[in-house]
């Protein structure tokens, strides 16, 4: 089975379990409108079954008409009956994935509210306008209030801040501001959003390097031929396996304030004030990237397998060469697991845009992202709109926008990759 006839038999299949996906959605929904039934519903139901029972058309017309096989060639045959044993994971891959993300590109242009399944309407574009919705405007020094010291430090309502965090983004025209530049103010329709990027964005400069370089680290130290050496490879995967929730119950008293372990015991000997790891909103961001450093192993891991396949005459070269042990490490081991490093940097790129648990567990109350929204991550903005405000139609077009951008980031990596990235059989990718 040559690549160009299997691309062009995938595609064709998805071509034709689009149709029959678009054909049934459109007869069940003009059945559930003929019923005064919610027609969008009906069109969710015919997308989800036609996406499955064009697949089963097709294989069924396979077998059940021998004079269609008799007429193929052979490879066709051959490349047709790959397509039957592979049956079972496209139907999987149809129903459980591509049928979800479609449904979710078309709530996405809806007003879906799970408490009023009934009321849904087509809107468009109108969450993406939304979420973009940002404007600067001058703010007039005559229309500034005076604010005194006294009311600076006095602390809002409690019943107005509960309420002002209760509000949907989905909802109203009104502005609200970003951020303040001198005599000018950013404002947009859905504050939230943009500070989701923002703290979503500086977690993953933070974080990021950090974790590949500390992955690294532990196993250049772990790849010797030393006694133990395994029992060591062990501990440093071991807290991979332990689940999020657990570890941010072990976090939350290591980063207390006034009598965590991180304060009391390893910089207050050194006459360091430790700071409000998690209240301070300036220290939350560098407080998750350290607890990020629990979760390596598995990054750790790959970089080992890396090095282990590096070829030992290479090292034997440079060392004749006069090399020096950094030497090595820059233009032995470096170049040459550059492969596992792309990997590692792929994962965790869609991991830190993916970054949820940890953020909304270790947040009281939970799923507030933090002081001043310190810890607010995108996925916490998606949570709060789909389950605690049931607009899925407006989490579906956060949850879309979020895959276009990893999406872009990923294929820039890639694009970037022939120049650094090199492979032992074919120089550079």
């Amino acid at each position: 089975m040559d690549f160009v006839s299997t691309f062009y038999l995938t595609l064709f299949l998805i071509a034709w379990s689009v149709i029959w996906a678009a054909v049934l959605g459109l007869v069940t929904r003009s059945l559930f409108k003929s019923r005064n039934q919610n027609p969008q519903t009906g069109f969710l139901i015919g997308l989800v079954v036609g996406a499955v029972a064009g697949p089963i058309a097709l294989l069924l017309m396979w077998l059940l008409l021998p004079d269609l096989r008799k007429t193929m060639t052979p490879r066709s045959a051959q490349i047709a009956w790959g397509y039957v044993f592979i049956a079972p994971w496209i139907l999987g891959f149809l129903l459980f994935i591509f049928t979800p993300m479609a449904a979710s590109l078309y709530l996405s242009l809806t007003d879906y509210n799970v408490q009023h399944p009934n009321d849904m309407k087509f809107v468009g574009l109108d969450h993406y306008q939304r979420m973009f919705s940002i404007r600067i405007e001058r703010v007039d020094e005559d229309e500034e209030e005076a604010v005194t010291p006294e009311a600076e430090a006095q602390p809002a309502a409690e019943g107005e801040a509960v309420a002002a965090d209760e509000s949907s983004s989905a909802g109203g025209d009104f502005y609200q501001e970003v951020a303040q530049i001198g005599k000018y103010s950013v404002v947009a329709k859905d504050r939230r959003f943009w500070k989701s990027i923002q703290v979503t964005l500086t977690f993953a400069l933070f974080s990021l390097p950090a974790n590949l370089l500390l992955a690294l680290f532990f196993a250049i130290m772990t790849n010797t031929r030393v006694p133990g050496v395994r029992v060591f490879r062990t501990l440093f995967y071991l807290p991979t396996v332990i689940p999020a929730v657990a570890a941010v119950t072990v976090f939350q008293q290591f980063l207390r304030d006034t009598d965590g372990w991180l304060n009391v015991y390893i910089l207050a000997p050194f006459g360091i004030d430790g700071p409000a790891w998690l209240q301070e909103p300036s220290w939350a961001i560098p407080a998750l990237a350290l607890i990020g450093t629990w979760g390596i192993g598995t990054a750790m891991l790959m970089f080992l397998a890396g090095l282990q396949n590096v070829p030992t005459e290479l090292y034997e070269a440079a060392r004749v060469d006069g090399a020096n042990y950094f030497q090595q490490l820059r233009n032995v081991t470096i170049p040459m697991i550059s492969p596992v490093i792309l990997y590692n940097l792929v994962i965790g790129l869609i991991g830190t845009f993916q970054y949820f648990v940890i953020a909304y567990s270790i947040t009281i109350p939970a799923g507030r992202g933090g002081n001043e929204l310190s810890m607010y991550f995108y996925n916490l903005h998606i949570y709060r709109e789909a389950y605690q405000f049931y607009n899925m139609g407006y989490a579906s077009a956060l949850a879309w926008f979020l895959m276009v951008i990893v999406l872009i980031i990923t294929i820039a990596v890639f694009r970037t990759s022939n120049k650094w990235v090199y492979y032992a059989a074919g120089g550079k990718a």
